[in-house]
């Protein structure tokens, strides 16, 4: 409050108080200076006193609102690092969701590079070849499948292949292209059993060590980074130079 706005009302009190009392008189009929000027002191300590308890109402209110910043500030900054920690897990999963893709379209170009043949032997009798014609179509059949996309057709018609020729050569290939289905479709955990069957039925398949690779991977996208490192560790030793170790390579930096 201005020195101005408050000698005025000072004033205004003053002239109050004495229309309202009676005023000390001199002889002559006038009111007495020092009465006067106790009662602009007296209202002038009552004002100080009433100033100073708004003044003090508003330090308490400032206050306040003070604390209820400083609350919401740290509410901020909790929600700002929580938003950060997100981004973060967003970009990782990104990444090796961009790192597997990668891996598993070049699986399908070396496939469709490389055409199915079942090798016969020259002096098999005719029920024999005729059989091995029909593994070989069985088998290609489900495999286009797999490049249409169509994973559940091809689950289903790679389970019917391995039922119909359990000791195929491709027996082995027919089972991870079942997990490689499986992954496709967001089905980690039978991704998982479906490979880990390869590696036990079929250990010296060609399509073990990308089993393992799909092992690892499913692990990724189930938390298990842990386990997951192990076994691209693995695939790096027991595979050194082969493009399932080079796959590995990438993927490990990506848990690091």
């Amino acid at each position: 409050m201005t020195r101005a706005r408050r000698l005025t009302l000072l004033l205004c009190l003053a002239w109050g108080t004495a229309a309202a009392a009676p005023a000390p008189v001199t002889e002559a009929g006038q009111p007495q200076p020092a009465a006067l000027m106790q009662a602009i002191k007296a209202l002038e300590d009552r004002f100080a006193k009433l100033e100073g308890q708004l003044e003090n109402q508003g330090l308490l209110t400032l206050f306040n609102e003070v604390e209820q910043l400083k609350a919401e500030l740290a509410k901020l900054k909790g929600t700002q690092e929580e938003l950060g920690h997100r981004l973060a897990t967003a970009e990782k999963r990104q990444k090796d969701f961009y790192t597997d893709l990668d891996g598993r379209l070049k699986e399908l170009a070396q496939a469709k590079a490389s055409p199915v043949v079942t090798p016969t032997a020259p002096s098999a009798p005719a029920a024999e070849a005729a059989a091995s014609e029909n593994e070989t179509k069985a088998y290609q059949d489900a495999f286009a499948a797999i490049r249409a996309g169509n994973y559940q057709a091809a689950i289903k018609d790679f389970q019917a292949f391995l039922k119909a020729y359990p000791n195929s050569s491709l027996a082995g290939n027919a089972q991870y292209w079942i997990g490689f289905s499986q992954f496709s479709l967001g089905d980690f955990k039978a991704t998982l059993e479906s490979h880990q069957k390869l590696l036990q039925a079929y250990p010296d398949s060609p399509k073990a060590p990308d089993a393992m690779l799909g092992l690892a991977r499913a692990r990724m996208q189930l938390g298990d980074n842990k386990a997951a490192q192990a076994t691209l560790e693995q695939i790096i030793k027991q595979y050194a130079g082969s493009r399932a170790a080079e796959n590995a390579q990438k993927l490990l930096a990506t848990l690091k």
